[in-house]
């Protein structure tokens, strides 16, 4: 087992430090669903009661350090159905690089969005460009099987940050009642 360490930890520092960064990332990171409860009383006259906006994050990064990044976001109704029209999908072509600065175990990655935009799949001509677009991708030392990604779009409304896991998403821990 620690010969197997050993070999990784050899081969990440014989790489170029400008694919270090790739070779930790490379692979395919999803977060869990975050849900929010849709009450309002405008919220209920145009989705129904106990609707559920639900956005999930995925980004692939391949060698090199390129990127895709996929944001999802969707209502579903009472019953768990997507409402027809409430589907948008976000994609941003990224350039992740080195390490830019640390502080304790986050490490915060230089990265360039190369292109980004935002459609409507259920409106074939609903494609706009999102110019000024910001991603920034955090890294821990502590936990390499997770990555912060934190999204800012140039008007401010939207930007969120969230916790995306190599392969997909964990789940919460259950709580006993």
């Amino acid at each position: 087992m620690s010969l197997h360490l050993i070999a990784l930890t050899t081969l990440t520092l014989a790489l170029p430090a400008s694919n270090q960064a790739a070779f930790v990332l490379n692979g395919t990171w999803r977060s869990a669903p975050d849900e929010m409860r849709l009450t309002s009383a405008f919220d209920e006259s145009v989705w129904g009661k106990d609707a559920k906006s639900i956005r999930t994050v995925e980004m692939t990064v391949r060698q090199g350090g390129e990127a895709t990044l996929t944001i999802t976001r969707r209502v579903v109704d009472a019953r768990g159905r997507t409402v027809a029209g409430s589907t948008s999908i976000e994609r941003a072509d990224l350039s992740i690089g080195e390490v830019e600065s640390t502080m304790g175990v986050r490490a915060e990655h230089a990265v360039t969005v190369k292109n980004a935009e935002r459609r409507y799949p259920d409106e074939p001509e609903g494609t706009w460009a999102i110019d000024g677009l910001k991603v920034s991708v955090t890294t821990f030392t502590d936990d390499p099987g997770m990555l912060e990604v934190r999204v800012d779009f140039p008007d401010g409304r939207g930007s969120f940050w969230e916790a995306l896991h190599r392969g997909g998403a964990r789940k919460p821990a259950r709580t006993s009642s």
